[in-house]
C-alpha cells in the first residue's frame, strides 16, 4: 500500500504504537502524515475502516513460497509486522467491534490460505478437496491468531507453528493421530 492511503495508515499505526489509550482523531492522523481531512475521507469513510486497511497490508505482506520454503516462512513478514506494531495491534484487538474484527481476520486468513493452497495444489487435488483444505487451514490460523492475541502476543507464534508442523510430519505422531481419521 503506497501513496496517500499508505501514509494515512502508517500515521494511524504510529499513533497507536505510541499511545493506544489516547483517543486518536482524524485530525491527529492527518497532522501526522501531512494530508488533509478531505484526503483521509477520500480513502476511509471513518476511523473504523483503518482496521480493514491493516488487513489489506497483511495480505500484501504474505508471499507464496519459493522452492524449499515452508508455509511458515510465508507468514514470517505478517508476524514480524504484528510484533513490530504489537501495542497498537493489541489495542485494536481489545477495543474493536469483535464481530467486525473476527470477520476481518477470517477474510484475511481465507485469502492467504486460498493463495497458498491453490498455488501448491494445482492439479494435485480436486477443487472440492482444495476448498476443504483452505477452510481447514483458515480455521486453524484464525484460531491460532486469536489465541496469540488473547495471550497478549506473549509467545513466538512462528516457533509455535513450526513446532506443531514438525509434530504433524513426525511419522510416530502421524501414526498415533491416524486412528481418528
Amino acid at each position: 500500500m503506497v501513496g496517500r492511503k499508505g501514509m494515512i495508515l502508517d500515521a494511524y499505526i504510529q499513533l497507536l504504537d505510541e499511545n493506544p489509550t489516547r483517543r486518536i482523531t482524524v485530525n491527529d492522523i492527518v497532522k501526522r502524515c501531512g494530508a488533509s481531512r478531505n484526503t483521509f475521507y477520500y480513502y476511509f469513510p471513518d476511523l473504523s475502516y483503518l482496521v480493514e486497511a491493516i488487513e489489506e497490508r497483511w495480505l500484501d505482506l504474505f508471499r507464496l513460497p519459493s522452492v524449499g520454503e515452508s508455509y511458515v516462512d510465508c507468514f514470517k513478514p505478517l508476524a514480524d509486522y504484528a510484533v513490530k506494531h504489537r501495542v497498537g495491534l493489541l489495542y485494536i484487538y481489545r477495543n474493536a467491534n469483535q464481530t467486525r474484527f473476527c470477520g476481518s481476520l477470517d477474510r484475511m486468513w481465507d485469502a492467504i490460505m486460498r493463495r497458498y493452497v491453490e498455488a501448491l495444489a494445482e492439479g494435485a487435488v480436486s477443487r472440492e478437496d482444495c476448498e476443504q483444505l483452505i477452510r481447514f487451514f483458515k480455521c486453524v490460523f484464525v484460531g491460532m491468531t486469536l489465541d496469540w492475541l488473547d495471550a497478549g502476543m506473549s509467545y513466538d507464534i512462528l516457533e509455535n507453528v513450526r513446532r506443531v508442523s514438525g509434530l504433524l510430519y513426525d511419522d510416530g505422531m502421524r501414526k498415533k493421530l491416524r486412528f481418528s481419521a
